[in-house]
C-alpha cells in the first residue's frame, strides 16, 4: 500500500506528473483533513493509502481535473470534495505596469476628492436631507403653479415645508418657493457639469498607458479642474431678493400668507400663556376653586373651616408656608395671570389686524420681523 510520502508514491509522482488525463476518469484525491490541501491524486484503481493515518482525507472525484494542477504543484490546490481551488500566488506584474496601476488609482482618488469638494456645499447636512429637499421642491412647484392660476385658491394647510422655510427666514411663501426653485436649478447645473468632468477624466485615466499620459492628466486635475472647481463652475450664491416689494399680492398669495402668519402668531401667544397652565386635566377648575378658597380665607381673616380651605391648606403644606401666606400668594398669582392674559389678548388683536391688512411683500416682511422679535421675548413697537 502506497503512502503519500512513501518511496513508492514519490516514484509515482516522478512518473505521472505529466500523464495525459482523459475526461470522465474516476480520480482518487488525498487531501489534508484540516486544510483541504491536496497532497496526492491518482486514477489508479488499485491505489490505497495507509489505513493507520489520521491527518489525511481520501475521496473520489469523477470528472476532469484542473489542467494547471500537477503532482508537483498540487500542494497549492485545495479540494472540498467537489471543487478545486488554486491558491498559488499570482505572477507579479511587470514593474512598469505596477507603477501605472498605482498612478491610475492615485489619479482616480484625486478626481473623486475634487468632484466631492465641488458637490459638498450643495449636499444635505442631515440624515434624510435629500428626501426633505424633494418634499420642499415638490411643495414649491405646487405652490407656484397654484398661485399662478388666478382661479385657484389652494389649501393653506398643504405647504408645511414651504411655510417652515418662509417663517425661519422671515420671507413670504412666494419668496420661499422661488428661493427653493432657484437653489434646485443651481444644484442640477452643478451636478450636470461635475458629472461631465468626472466621466471624461475617469475614461481618460483608464485609457492612459504611459507615464507621459499620467503626468498630463495629473497637471490637468491640479491646475485646470481645480482648485475647488469654483473657477470652472461658477454659481451665484447671493441671497434671493424679490423684484418689487410694493407689488400687490394676488388673492391666493394673500390667503396663504395670512394663514401662515396667523399660525405663527398663535404659536407665540400660546408660548407666552403656557406657564399659566399646569398641564393636568381639570386644572383650570381646581385653580378657580383654590382661588375662591384663598379669597374667602383672606376675607374672613383666617376664620375658615377645614373643608372650605382644603385646597389652600394643601398648597400651603406643599410650599412650606402658613395658609394665610399661601392664600396671599394665590391671589397675587391670579392677578399676574390676568395681566398676562389681557396683555397677550391685546397683542393678538393688534397683530391679527395687521396680518389681515397685508397688501404686499413689504408688509409681510415687516410683520415677520415683529413676530420674530416677539418669539425672542422682545417687545417691539406695534402700530
Amino acid at each position: 500500500m502506497n503512502h503519500p510520502y512513501s518511496t513508492e508514491t514519490q516514484a509515482v509522482v516522478a512518473a505521472e506528473f505529466d500523464t495525459t488525463r482523459s475526461p470522465g476518469t474516476n480520480w482518487i484525491i488525498v487531501a489534508q483533513v484540516k486544510s483541504n490541501r491536496v497532497v496526492y491524486f491518482t486514477d489508479d484503481p488499485e491505489y490505497q493509502p495507509a489505513m493507520d493515518g489520521d491527518w489525511y482525507f481520501v475521496s473520489q472525484y469523477l470528472g476532469e481535473l484542473p489542467a494547471a494542477m500537477t503532482l508537483r504543484n498540487c500542494w497549492s490546490w485545495r479540494f472540498n470534495g467537489g471543487v478545486f481551488k488554486d491558491v498559488r500566488e499570482p505572477e507579479a506584474k511587470p514593474l512598469l505596469q505596477r507603477m501605472l496601476d498605482s498612478n491610475r488609482s492615485a489619479l482616480l482618488a484625486l478626481l473623486r476628492d475634487k468632484v466631492s469638494q465641488a458637490r459638498n456645499r450643495f449636499a444635505a447636512t442631515c440624515a434624510l436631507g435629500n428626501d426633505v429637499r424633494h418634499l420642499k421642491h415638490a411643495e414649491a412647484q405646487r405652490y407656484l403653479n397654484e398661485t399662478g392660476a388666478s382661479s385657484s385658491e389652494g389649501d393653506t394647510g398643504q405647504f408645511p415645508m414651504l411655510s417652515a422655510v418662509a417663517t425661519a427666514r422671515g420671507i413670504a411663501l412666494q419668496e420661499a418657493a422661488s428661493l427653493i426653485e432657484h437653489r434646485h436649478q443651481n444644484t442640477l447645473r452643478m451636478l450636470e457639469q461635475t458629472e461631465q468632468v468626472r466621466e471624461h477624466y475617469v475614461q481618460a485615466i483608464h485609457r492612459a498607458q504611459t507615464q507621459e499620459d499620467m503626468f498630463r492628466l495629473r497637471r490637468e486635475l491640479l491646475d485646470t479642474v481645480l482648485p475647488d472647481l469654483s473657477a470652472r463652475f461658477k454659481f451665484p450664491a447671493a441671497p434671493f431678493e424679490p423684484g418689487d416689494w410694493s407689488k400687490p399680492l394676488s388673492e391666493v398669495h394673500k390667503i396663504h400668507e395670512t394663514a401662515r402668519l396667523r399660525a405663527q402668531l398663535r404659536g407665540i401667544i400660546n408660548a407666552k400663556r403656557a406657564a399659566l397652565h399646569d398641564g393636568y386635566l381639570g386644572g383650570d377648575l381646581i385653580a378657580r376653586r383654590r382661588l375662591e378658597q384663598a379669597q374667602a380665607l383672606l376675607k374672613n381673616d383666617s376664620c375658615c373651616s377645614e373643608q372650605d380651605c382644603a385646597l389652600v391648606e394643601s398648597h400651603a403644606r406643599q410650599m412650606g408656608m402658613l395658609p394665610i401666606d399661601a392664600a396671599k400668594q394665590l391671589v397675587q398669582a391670579n392677578h399676574d395671570a390676568e395681566a398676562t392674559l389681557i396683555s397677550t389678548e391685546l397683542l393678538k388683536d393688534a397683530m391679527l389686524g395687521r396680518i389681515d391688512a397685508i397688501a404686499n411683500l413689504r408688509d409681510i416682511r415687516t410683520i415677520g420681523e415683529v413676530l420674530e422679535a416677539l418669539a425672542a421675548g422682545k417687545e417691539p413697537a406695534i402700530a
